[in-house]
């Protein structure tokens, strides 16, 4: 069963109600008609920030793939410089040995010049040989040093193309911080955009069940006025019952000696505490729970729960362990808080000033819900109880233990 058409017939169970004027009805209607526009305001504001939303995650989307992109082509770019690095090295290595190459050459000539004795030249026994000889070793030199400076060109070009590289990864990690910190600028506004949206369903989810409120009291004032009008057309009490409508405000409780039904109580943790349960607050039952007859009205208005008003602490306790599914201010009803206890089973909890539980908290018996709402032009603050089954009000005084 949902909890909001739950908490309409429980409102109703805790206030009597005046039919005296049909300018009630009036008002009522004004109050629906306000709330229904400010409800419309709520739902294009929801929309409005709705398309925000949609911008902003599409924003955030191409975002994350740009950011994706420049990551690529940033490890790209760092895996050539790792290439380049290394046939930089590799170059280096062959250019030492290619030195090492040309200053053996020229410690032949070097050699010869100073009229050494080396096998190379010894093999012959002519000058004009030996000069030969010594040409093609100078050649050699010359080849050797060629090759070196070709690869020092070499290296050079891998330097530049290493330095652009790097810069482009250095542009490429500019670029990626400043899409990431937009990025984070991004998730935030979304954020807002979604804490908005939830404060804004929050009230709108509120209205809306306080314009069924006022369509159900409407509906019930109808149905007074009705009633009042056939009294006066009558000139009789439009409800009698056991000539109850003759005693002022009497009150006619059910089940005070009788057990509980079997169909109420169950085998379920909370169905067996038939005559276990303490009360929500100590105190006395200033309010019963059963038919209260309105003389001047001629009606029946059943109260389907109690009122204690308390005898010491004012702090207003859960009865049994279950999930708080309800704990919020009712416009004109003040706070209430209702308790599912499994089983279809709930207890509610109202009149309360300061809540000390949140809707989804799970509550152990005797765990503080909130405070009772104490007004010194009231002679009796009390605590508004009332338990049900699924969507039928129980009788509390059957349930609460003796003593």
């Amino acid at each position: 069963m949902k909890i909001k058409l739950f908490l309409l017939f429980i409102i109703f169970g805790i206030y009597g109600y005046s039919f005296s004027q049909t300018a009630e009805l009036e008002e009522i209607n004004r109050n629906i008609r306000n709330e229904e526009a400010e409800l419309a305001k709520l739902q294009s504001e929801k929309q409005t920030i709705s398309k925000q939303i949609a911008v902003v995650s599409s924003k955030i989307s191409n975002f994350r793939v740009l950011i994706s992109r420049l990551n690529k082509e940033r490890l790209r770019c760092e895996t050539n410089i790792a290439d380049i690095r290394k046939n930089i090295n590799s170059i280096s290595k062959e250019i030492e040995a290619n030195k090492k190459d040309i200053a053996k050459s020229n410690m032949y000539v070097v050699d010869n010049m100073g009229y050494s004795d080396i096998k190379i030249i010894t093999t012959t026994q002519k000058v004009e040989e030996t000069v030969k000889l010594l040409e093609l070793l100078g050649k050699a030199g010359i080849n050797l040093r060629k090759k070196v400076d070709k690869l020092n060109q070499d290296i050079a070009s891998l330097n530049k193309l290493k330095q652009e590289e790097e810069a482009r990864v250095y542009e490429l990690q500019a670029l990626e911080a400043s899409r990431k910190k937009a990025l984070e600028q991004l998730n935030a506004e979304q954020k807002r955009y979604n804490s908005m949206i939830t404060m804004i369903k929050h009230d709108e989810s509120g209205r809306k069940e306080y314009i069924e409120l006022l369509k159900f009291q409407r509906k019930e004032l109808d149905d007074q006025l009705k009633l009042w009008a056939e009294k006066e057309a009558n000139s009789e009490p439009a409800v009698s019952n056991n000539n109850d409508a003759s005693i002022p405000n009497k009150v006619r409780t059910f089940g005070e000696d009788k057990p509980v039904e079997q169909s109420m109580a169950d085998n379920s943790p909370f169905g067996k505490l038939v005559k276990k349960l303490p009360m929500p607050v100590e105190g006395k039952i200033i309010e019963q729970y059963g038919e209260h007859i309105v003389e001047d009205a001629g009606v029946k208005i059943m109260h389907k729960g109690i009122k204690i008003s308390p005898s010491g602490t004012t702090s207003a306790k859960s009865v049994a362990s279950g999930k708080v599914v309800f704990a919020d201010n009712v416009k004109n009803f003040n706070n209430l808080v209702i308790i599912d206890h499994g089983s279809a089973y709930y207890t509610v909890y109202g009149n309360l000033d300061t809540l000390y539980v949140e809707s989804g908290k799970k509550v152990s018996q005797g765990d503080v819900l909130g405070d009772i709402i104490v007004d010194k032009e009231v002679e009796n603050p009390y605590l508004y109880f009332e338990l049900r089954k699924k969507d039928m009000a129980l009788n509390p005084a059957l349930w609460f233990k003796k003593g």
